[in-house]
């Protein structure tokens, strides 16, 4: 029997908090329309006990992949493969949903064919456990209603903690995301959007996204660690939108075009968060020489005020750098 809803989720050394993950999913009357795929890449901790201890109490919504290490994206990846859901739904295995809201939200998935499902979030803060609430539309939005993309193209900026797509959408249009890299949401939320027809609002929110961890990949200290990656992905991203560009309503172009820039600006932030390093300011000349030889519009188009002062380190310091080195 084909389910209603898949989630995935991904799951690598989370053995502190999986098993709250995947107990806030559990409302015991969605339990036959759920499949709950968790994907273990390659946890050296007691990740992959906790989660066959949860299979063998849900057998009939629980399923574990236990997989080789391969990053955020070879989860997402499995997990689309793997899913048997009419809706694909991503939930980290630090994160969690609000279960009282289950129910309804299935309710729903049920009575749509909307290409794409979104909700608010919640945005908690790990720290102080304070929440804040993200994307809410205002209340004269139908939540019976299927939109068409175009129409809220505008108005609409879809995290992955917001996203529930129609599973046929990443299957059919073979979506897949890098493996090996952090960042590969951006990815998740970019690529299906030429193939995404319908959107339904919804009101109540549902993704609880934990925010200021010291593991969590956005961390200031994790970006400047892991700073190739964003690079690699904006690239990628760059490329993509390039390829399919001509291809899109102009909704659609606005739309990606605008998520690559703000791919763009946070490279940039990343670089602009380094103590001063004549590397970084070489790694700053060649992200912008990548970027105009793969487009000079949208050269032009991410060059804002920081962006210009980031952008000229180059020219004001390899002359100093060899005019030092001349002197030596």
């Amino acid at each position: 029997m084909e389910k209603t809803l898949t989630i995935t989720v991904p799951s690598y050394n989370v053995e502190k908090t999986l098993k709250e993950t995947v107990l806030s999913l559990l409302e015991p009357t969605i339990l036959n329309d759920l499949e709950v795929l968790i994907v273990n890449d390659g946890s050296k901790d007691s990740t992959s006990m906790i989660a066959h201890e949860l299979e063998k109490r849900f057998p009939k919504t629980i399923r574990v992949i236990d997989k080789k290490n391969g990053g955020h994206g070879s989860t997402i990846n499995t997990g689309i493969k793997e899913a048997k859901g009419k809706y694909f739904k991503i939930v980290d295995g630090d994160d969690w949903l609000i279960t009282e809201n289950l129910s309804k939200f299935l309710e729903n998935l049920k009575n749509t064919e909307a290409d794409l499902v979104y909700n608010p979030f919640y945005e908690v803060n790990d720290k102080t456990k304070e929440r804040e609430l993200i994307g809410k539309f205002d209340s004269s939005f139908n939540t019976s209603h299927e939109y068409s993309f175009s129409m809220l193209a505008k108005r609409i900026k879809v995290p992955m903690h917001a996203t529930t797509y129609k599973t046929s959408i990443l299957k059919d249009n073979k979506i897949q995301v890098d493996e090996h890299r952090f960042y590969v949401d951006a990815e998740y939320v970019i690529m299906p959007v030429p193939y995404i027809h319908t959107i339904q609002i919804l009101n109540d929110p549902l993704y609880l996204y934990r925010v200021f961890s010291d593991t969590q990949s956005m961390s200031v200290k994790n970006m400047q660690k892991n700073v190739q990656h964003h690079l690699d992905v904006t690239l990628h991203m760059l490329e993509y939108y390039l390829k399919v560009r001509n291809s899109l309503s102009d909704e659609k172009e606005e739309y990606i075009r605008n998520r690559v820039l703000d791919l763009i600006q946070m490279q940039y932030q990343i670089y602009f968060s380094f103590p001063f390093d004549w590397k970084v300011t070489k790694d700053i000349a060649k992200f912008n020489k990548a970027i105009y030889e793969k487009d000079k519009k949208i050269y032009n188009e991410s060059n804002g005020k920081m962006v210009r002062f980031i952008r000229i380190q180059p020219q004001i310091f390899y002359p100093l750098i060899k005019l030092r080195e001349k002197v030596r």
